[in-house]
């Protein structure tokens, strides 16, 4: 009961703080409780150039415990993801990632990029998140 609460607590949260869950789901041994995966973040992120800007996926699984790779697509250019090991394992529930601008990465305003969770055969819906590159 106490995990449920804080789940949706936390799922209240997010809303209040401009974040969106995208889940996904799995067949199970029991059709009654399918195996899914969640993850949220923060709707927009800012970063300046040759600068990083650090922020946090959390990862939700009901009916299972499998690592999570998190997928990052769509970038801007002059941005790369910096964070290597894009795993949350079975006993973690946050990533954080690290994204860095170069020093002529071109300003851009809500430039929309996508990040995704995959455990063994379920992938969350992809999460759209808004960048905005400021100039030095």
């Amino acid at each position: 009961m106490k995990k449920l609460v804080a789940f949706v607590l936390a799922i209240g949260l997010a809303g209040v703080l401009g974040c969106e869950t995208k889940s996904g789901t799995g067949p199970s041994t029991n059709p009654n409780k399918p195996r899914k995966i969640a993850i949220t973040a923060m709707d927009s992120h800012s970063i300046t150039q040759d600068k990083t800007v650090e922020f946090m996926v959390d990862v939700t699984r009901t009916e299972n415990n499998e690592p999570v790779t998190i997928m990052v697509t769509d970038l801007p250019k002059g941005v790369t993801l910096e964070t290597k090991d894009l795993t949350v394992p079975p006993d973690k529930s946050r990533i954080t990632l690290t994204l860095k601008a170069s020093p002529d990465a071109p300003p851009v305003t809500d430039h929309v990029f996508h990040i995704a969770g995959k455990a063994a055969d379920i992938t969350t819906e992809p999460k759209p998140i808004k960048l905005t590159v400021k100039a030095k």
